[in-house]
């Protein structure tokens, strides 16, 4: 009997860039490692307003059809717990789907793009149209990005492993091919756990003129 997956959880924001390149790492590497990453809805934008103090939630917000930043990403988030209601693997379908549209592709998160992810994810359209207009969906919203709050969770992807190592992963570009995406995520992970006093490691920028 193969053994079960490794459960990873991630927390990520559709409009994080870093969040698309970490979800196609996840995909390159789940198979060939052996994990199954469970994927937790995270506001940054939330978070910088609560870090400066700034009222508002976005779970709260006005949606408006053609509003290319999804009402500061509520659309899609709310997309995204509507596509969850069909199971895990429309889920995932829809969620990467979205990712790529507009990190890959350049589409502005409208509610015409948002349906378009849904039927290439092959969800069951007027179910999901239904299910995105339960309110709800934005109490489950407020939910899950609190309790990532509440793991010290500040920028997406942040990757949360079964020993209790937790850390923000930002890399600049996909990884050409799964065996190098392999080697990044064990050596990230390695590093986590062999040095569990380590905060930070980050290059400096290039100044632009």
């Amino acid at each position: 009997m193969a053994p079960m997956p490794e459960t990873v959880a991630v927390y990520f924001d559709y409009l994080c860039p870093y969040a698309w390149r970490g979800a196609e790492v996840a995909e390159m590497v789940a198979g060939a490692l052996g994990l199954r990453f469970e994927w937790h809805h995270f506001s940054v934008i939330q978070s910088d307003r609560a870090a400066a103090g700034r009222g508002g939630e976005l779970w709260n917000e006005r949606l408006e059809p053609d509003d290319a930043t999804g009402g500061l990403g509520l659309r899609p988030f709310l997309g995204s717990c509507a596509a969850h209601r069909q199971g895990p693997e429309a889920f995932d379908r829809f969620r990467l789907g979205l990712m790529r549209a507009r990190h890959r592709d350049g589409a502005p998160f409208t509610e015409a793009t948002l349906f378009a992810a849904a039927e290439r994810a092959e969800l069951h359209l007027a179910r999901f149209e239904r299910d995105l207009a339960d309110p709800e969906l934005r109490t489950c919203l407020a939910q899950e990005h609190h309790r990532a709050a509440a793991r010290d969770v500040f920028g997406t992807p942040t990757f949360a492993f079964p020993d209790g190592s937790l850390a923000y992963l930002r890399v600049r570009e996909v990884p050409i091919d799964g065996d190098e995406a392999v080697r990044l995520f064990r050596a990230y992970r390695e590093l986590l756990e062999a040095f569990p006093y380590l905060e930070t490691v980050r290059r400096p920028r290039p100044k632009r003129n």
